[in-house]
């Protein structure tokens, strides 16, 4: 038991760490990325939400590389949310690059707690600013979410024990240079669950076949970690990625980058907070 109350007492003193780091960020602040897999569900109508994160990446034979990136999104619907950003940079052996910018609207299909899953979709493209500027990407998917054991129905309903999400799609490439196109399949699976600890804190983990902001990447990835819930309106994340690169093109996006079939892997901070603007 008292093991337990240290890891909690650290892992406060993390995330304390991390809010005030981001509070003292001119235009990024560090938060959360840290969770690829996507769930079937939004921000409710009105609200704004900031998701932004920060990482170093270290492969074999090559310097450690910094990146940090800020996604913000907005509640316009009960069904339709739109997320815009991606502002951010990578460091990387003395040099600085911006990364490229994301929109990606997001709609609910169904929403259900329980056996039955919750279904949405997206759609986004990354506006090219780093590496050649001639690759326009994108993704397109839909996620698939159970959100099962929830506590007490009078509380908010996705306060539950455990959640499982599925992600299935294509990630894309346009190459404006030769005008050539390019798709690949794009899944993900993960989950979160509780801790014997306490439910603010949550343990997650997933696999995916390479991050969809990277197109290069590809299966085997995984990340896990750990995620508390600081009020209803914060989280910090705290998680470990391992990704294995398939490509010499050097793109430290999402933990990318490195020699040929090497392992490059990523310990990342984020912190994600809701703030009710129109709602």
């Amino acid at each position: 038991m008292y093991i337990c109350v240290r890891f909690v007492q650290r892992l406060g003193v993390m995330a304390l760490i991390v809010a005030t780091v981001s509070l003292n960020w001119t235009s990024e602040a560090f938060a959360v990325r840290p969770f690829v897999t996507d769930d079937a569900r939004i921000i409710y109508r009105g609200q704004v939400v900031t998701e932004t994160y920060g990482g170093i990446t270290m492969a074999q034979g090559e310097k450690p590389a910094i990146e940090a990136r800020s996604l913000q999104g907005i509640g316009i619907t009960d069904r339709l949310e739109l997320t815009a950003g991606g502002f951010g940079f990578t460091y990387h052996d003395n040099q600085a690059r911006p990364l490229d910018i994301l929109i990606q609207p997001k709609y609910v299909l169904h929403s259900s707690l329980g056996v039955i899953p919750s279904l949405s979709v997206a759609a986004a493209v990354l506006f090219p600013l780093n590496g050649n500027r001639q690759h326009w990407d994108g993704y397109a998917m839909a996620h698939l979410s159970w959100f099962l054991f929830t506590p007490d129905p009078d509380t908010d309903p996705y306060d539950n024990n455990l959640s499982i999400h599925f992600n299935l799609g294509a990630k894309s490439r346009y190459d404006a240079g030769p005008a050539t196109f390019q798709s690949k399949l794009y899944w993900a699976a993960g989950f979160e669950v509780i801790t014997p600890m306490t439910r603010e804190l949550r343990f997650l983990g997933e696999v995916f076949n390479g991050d969809p902001f990277g197109f290069e990447e590809k299966f085997p990835a995984y990340q896990t970690g750990f995620r508390w819930y600081r009020a209803p309106n914060m989280q910090l994340d705290l998680v470990f990625r391992g990704v294995r690169n398939t490509t010499e093109d050097v793109r430290f996006v999402a933990g990318g980058g490195g020699l040929p079939e090497e392992w490059n892997y990523t310990i990342q901070i984020g912190i994600r907070y809701l703030i009710d603007v129109f709602r």
